[in-house]
């Protein structure tokens, strides 16, 4: 005689709740294999296997239509669709470790200044996040190979250069309104211009590439951590200090 178990007993000795084998239920991906005429649900063996089934392509990241689909098929011929399940669950790895990344060094900015202005905050993951597009958009200006070189900094040093930033950043908004020539100002944007120097290796010839160029969605591809005031207040302190340096940005496009 066939063993049957009551949906508690099927729930307890698989680790469902009885909430979700009434929602398999509804989907149709896990049906009891006796309701009686009081409704009572009673599973078998049977179901052990179709829920281990369930189990395992809910493991490599099937959604439960996608499960549905495949337990109505007799034969399985799934190597495409395991093919393009891999690179979604790559991408998603990805993501997941972008994510963690920009976590990490926003944690490490946080344990160093403590709090820090909402616009700046932003900046940061920003950099993180649209990596790949900044780089991409890069290249269509400045030699592949200087590119690279710009983004190879490593990762400690990268966490280090992004505290100064954002300490220079959050001096320079608070000194907003000073002469931007003034000995205390130009002494941030020193420091700022100096950290640009050491991530493209010495050479800042790049910019007057890049201040000429128009990026269409400037606002949303590089997000500013100033208002509109502070950075061309801000703007016209570097290019005073990159013109000490021999670096003319006077034909950048406002």
């Amino acid at each position: 005689m066939t063993t049957k178990y009551s949906i508690g007993e099927f729930g307890k000795k698989t680790g469902l709740t009885i909430r979700t084998l009434h929602y398999y239920d509804e989907l149709g991906i896990l049906k009891p294999t006796l309701v009686t005429d009081k409704g009572r649900r009673y599973y078998s063996e049977q179901d052990f296997i179709t829920l281990q089934k369930i189990v395992t392509l809910k493991f490599l990241g099937y959604s439960l239509d996608q499960i549905k689909e495949f337990l109505e098929t007799k034969t399985w011929d799934i190597k495409d669709s395991l093919k393009l399940q891999k690179e979604t669950m790559l991408e998603q790895k990805k993501q997941i470790e972008n994510v963690l990344k920009a976590l990490d060094h926003a944690l490490n900015v946080m344990e160093h200044h403590g709090t820090v202005d909402p616009s700046l905050f932003i900046t940061l993951i920003n950099g993180i996040q649209m990596e790949s597009e900044h780089k991409e958009f890069l290249k269509t200006i400045l030699d592949e190979q200087k590119v690279e070189h710009i983004y190879s900094t490593p990762d400690d040093r990268q966490r280090e250069i992004e505290k100064e930033t954002i300490g220079i950043m959050a001096e320079l908004n608070k000194l907003y309104g000073q002469d931007v020539e003034s000995k205390i100002v130009q002494c941030q944007i020193e420091k700022l211009i100096d950290l640009m120097s050491e991530v493209a290796g010495g050479d800042l010839s790049f910019l007057e590439e890049v201040a000429n160029v128009e990026i269409e969605n400037e606002d949303w591809i590089f997000p500013s951590p100033f208002t509109k005031e502070v950075e061309e207040w801000v703007l016209k302190g570097i290019e005073i200090n990159l013109v000490k340096r021999g670096i003319n940005l006077h034909e950048r496009t406002n």
